[in-house]
């Protein structure tokens, strides 16, 4: 397989699910394995979600994450509403690794064509059009810039073993000159910014001094922060409620502090950001077994959040 998707608690109309997806699937097409950063700063707007079934199947679980992908807005356009059994999955089949893929990437020996294996691989090219004039002008640029690395990195090599032993560098200059070269005929490395829910909430925690990673880890574990001398890990939950009050009543699905309690080794939380209000409160899950409760039957738990939870 292509891709390991997380478990994740979403759906189409989740607003953190494009986010999800985006890691998931490693910042890059699942089809075409387009990558954000080959298409410059705004890479991440043309990629879209796509339903891997369609929802002409209207199927009860089309909306649901494990039938998400993420798409570039080319490949999402190409394969549209076509559904046929034989179409690969990123998720399930080997398509370009694998001791037996069924599709041979493009290189420059074969004009960076891709070459099918079998039928599925042939329907799978054919349906994203993976050989289209568009398509191998893409993967012989990758091709070029992981060469332009690749030399790049072997001077800088050259360059630090001279240096450790002590040479003379007569030549550095020259060195240095060609680095410099090969540094202006590739891109530079983009870095991938995030939805711009997670980009609010992280200048919040910032302007805060609370120390935060991004991890978006199984379970929805969104971010890892350090609270009191403790680390967490929390599930972004954001309300875009206008009014500010003093107490918050929230609900917390039962299945999930279930699966919380028990899928996971380490301390955890929930942080709860109001957007319009600019207020985050901290709520520390793992500290209080007793949400679990002893009745299966009951959906959700309601937890009050209030001043001595808000990060201030």
């Amino acid at each position: 397989m292509e891709y390991v998707r997380k478990y994740r608690w979403a759906n189409y109309l989740s607003p953190k699910c494009k986010e999800y997806l985006r890691n998931d699937f490693s910042h890059e097409c699942a089809y075409c394995k387009l990558q954000e950063q080959e298409v410059g700063i705004a890479g991440q707007y043309i990629f879209e979600i796509d339903h891997f079934k369609p929802q002409r199947l209207k199927l009860p679980d089309v909306h649901q994450y494990h039938n998400l992908y993420y798409a570039c807005s080319k490949c999402n356009k190409e394969k549209s509403d076509i559904w046929d059994e034989k179409l690969l999955d990123p998720c399930v089949d080997d398509i370009f690794s694998g001791d037996n893929p069924a599709i041979i990437e493009g290189t420059q020996e074969n004009q960076y064509k891709y070459i099918a294996q079998n039928d599925k691989g042939d329907f799978y090219i054919n349906t994203f059009k993976l050989n289209s004039r568009a398509q191998i002008r893409i993967r012989k640029a990758r091709e070029n810039h992981q060469k332009n690395i690749y030399t790049i990195n072997t001077l800088i090599d050259e360059i630090l073993l001279k240096s450790q032993n002590n040479e003379k560098l007569q030549d550095l200059g020259d060195l240095v000159s060609q680095l410099n070269i090969l540094k202006n005929l590739h891109s530079q490395e983009m870095t991938f910014p995030k939805d711009e829910i997670f980009e609010k909430a992280e200048e919040y925690l910032t302007e805060r001094k609370i120390e935060s990673r991004w991890v978006f880890e199984e379970y929805n574990m969104d971010i890892k922060l350090k609270i009191n001398d403790d680390t967490y890990y929390c599930e972004l939950i954001v309300d875009d409620s206008d009014q500010e009050k003093t107490e918050y009543r929230k609900n917390l699905s039962m299945e999930k502090l279930r699966v919380w309690f028990q899928e996971l080794k380490c301390n955890f939380g929930v942080l709860f950001y109001f957007t319009k209000v600019n207020r985050m409160y901290f709520y520390a899950v793992s500290n209080n077994l007793d949400l679990l409760g002893s009745s299966r039957a009951i959906k959700s738990k309601q937890i009050k959040i209030n001043d001595r939870h808000l990060i201030s």
